[in-house]
Order: structure tokens, then sequence, then C-alpha cells
């Protein structure tokens, strides 16, 4: 086996007419978890999603919501339990996997069927929600994947519902 020097390197990447392709750096990606709520669909932007969680116990809560399924118990931190199905459709979900959503003030975790995929996708494929209905402001944007629009949970929004309807 022949070791190469340095300065052969060199002279080989000068000569190597590889140099003379452009890469266009400009393009900027985001990050996004897909996953499935029954038979929908939905997306999160991935710096908001701290972990997936399979198979906790839901803990009960009396007078709340009924979107607020209950509580659970994720390395000693209690993290409230959203049954988006329920918030959406008014059906409840009989699922056992969770969504931890990474927030400083609120521990708060969103009930789903499955994981479908975690993607990169470019900035110029999110769009925004022009529709205007009584859960439109749930969602912050959809996403372009594979011909398919998927919107794009907005989580303050569901906060804010959930301090609503608490206090």
């Amino acid at each position: 086996m022949k070791l190469i020097n340095n300065r052969e390197i060199v002279e080989k990447l000068e000569k190597d007419d590889s140099k003379n392709i452009v890469v266009d750096t400009t393009v900027k990606t985001l990050k996004f978890v897909i996953f499935e709520v029954d038979d929908k669909t939905y997306s999160l932007p991935g710096e908001i999603v701290q972990e997936i969680v399979l198979d906790l116990p839901i803990y009960y809560l009396p007078f709340v919501p009924p979107y607020i399924r209950g509580l659970i118990n994720r390395h000693g931190q209690p993290y409230t339990v959203v049954d988006i199905k329920t918030l959406f459709e008014k059906k409840e979900l009989s699922a056992r996997r969770f969504i931890i959503i990474r927030n400083r003030e609120d521990k708060i975790s969103l009930l789903i069927s499955e994981i479908s995929k975690i993607i990169n996708i470019e900035e110029s494929s999110v769009s925004k929600i022009t529709s205007e209905n009584n859960t439109s402001d749930y969602f912050l944007n959809s996403i372009a994947v594979n011909g398919e629009d998927i919107p794009v949970l907005n989580i303050e929004q569901i906060l804010r519902k959930i301090n609503s309807d608490i206090s």
C-alpha cells in the first residue's frame, strides 16, 4: 500500500475539475416530525419536539376539559396529555404514544397514533395556511411532502386554549 503525502493530495485537488461545480449553500432546510392521529396526518417543527415516548400509563385528572386526558410521568416530571383528536373532532383517541413538547413554562405532551417520519425539507416547501375555519388557529403552516400538504400544529395556540379553559 502506497502512502500519499500532503503535497500529492494538494496537487491532485488543484488538477481536479470538480472545483468548477457550484454548490448552492443558500437553501435553508427545516426539520419536521410527521405523525398520525388516527387517519389524520400532522407535523411539528423538530426544534419543539423533546422526545417520543411509547406506552406510558395516563393518570386521570378530574375537572379538566375532555381533550386533556390526564398526566404522564416522564423521568419524575408530570406532563399534561393533550388529545388533539378530542380537541378537533370531539372523539377520544385510543393510543399510548406521546410526543413530549419542549417548552420552558408548560410540560405538555400530545397523544398520537404513530410517528410517520422525521424529515428535513426546504424552507420553500412551507406555506401559510389561509383557511378561516374553527380549527385554523391551531395550525401555523403546512408543509408539502410528496405532493401532500401536511398541517403544522401551533403549540402556542393549544397552550392558550388550555390556559383559557382551565382558568
